[in-house]
């Protein structure tokens, strides 16, 4: 191998572990606490450099697979955080806390990527032993990516809504994250298992993590019962973002 690639390789499971250790922290932390925003942020930050490396990589090896997790969980991340920002976007003058070209940017590309992808799986479904997982994360993101788009020209009258995007993309994140690293490592279960068993368990456990918190809120709890929540706009220089 390239020492470039090698290097590129060794950078991406490196961040990647990172990633997986400060979601791990996040998901365990207490919602909205230093620990869970401080974890929250150097998951982002590691996400950053595990899309760029693995959209290197992939151009490098022609690994189009490689590519789709990259984007489909890159995508699920910044949203996800963005969530934090956009929990009033039309009562904000500030714009930083609007819908603007990144969330909008970068939801186009993700439809456009994932639907291309969705469709080269469907083409070459015979052919290509792993047509299944082009098919369905490039239908998720692409779906995933068009509402957002719906979204950001209505919002959501719910005033909670924010909370469960940001719950369920960056999980969503995470179950991407585990994926990549069953398929490098998870030699002992069938390929089609790596690819879809964490998006498989992962969906039916953050089902039943919304349903809880929804059934919170229905009997009368806000965000601020379950996490330490910050709804206001945040003009001050040091107040820090988060739940």
């Amino acid at each position: 191998m390239d020492a470039a690639p090698s290097f590129l390789l060794t950078l991406h499971i490196a961040t990647g572990a990172v990633s997986l250790v400060m979601a791990a922290l996040a998901i365990a932390a207490p919602k909205g606490r230093r620990l869970h925003r401080l974890a929250g942020k150097l998951y982002v930050l590691s996400m950053v450099v595990v899309f760029a490396t693995a959209v290197s990589l992939s151009l490098a090896t022609n690994d189009l697979f490689l590519m789709t997790v990259a984007i489909f969980s890159f995508y699920m991340v910044v949203s996800g955080y963005r969530a934090l920002y956009l929990k009033q976007p039309t009562a904000s003058l500030d714009l930083r806390y609007r819908i603007g070209a990144l969330d909008k940017g970068a939801a186009q590309f993700t439809m456009i990527a994932c639907s291309a992808m969705a469709t080269y799986g469907g083409v070459y479904w015979y052919t290509e032993p792993l047509a299944p997982v082009l098919v369905v994360l490039g239908s998720v993101g692409s779906l995933m990516a068009f509402f957002d788009l719906k979204r950001f020209r209505n919002p959501p009258k719910d005033p909670r809504a924010w909370f469960f995007t940001h719950m369920i993309r960056m999980l969503g994140g995470t179950i991407a994250s585990v994926t990549a690293f069953l398929v490098n490592t998870g030699d002992m279960l069938p390929p089609l298992a790596r690819w879809l068993m964490p998006t498989i368990i992962g969906t039916a456990a953050i089902i039943l993590w919304v349903a809880y918190y929804k059934r919170k809120f229905s009997g009368g709890a806000e965000p601020e019962t379950v996490a330490e929540v910050r709804l206001r706009e945040m003009p001050e220089e040091d107040e820090e973002d988060g739940i």
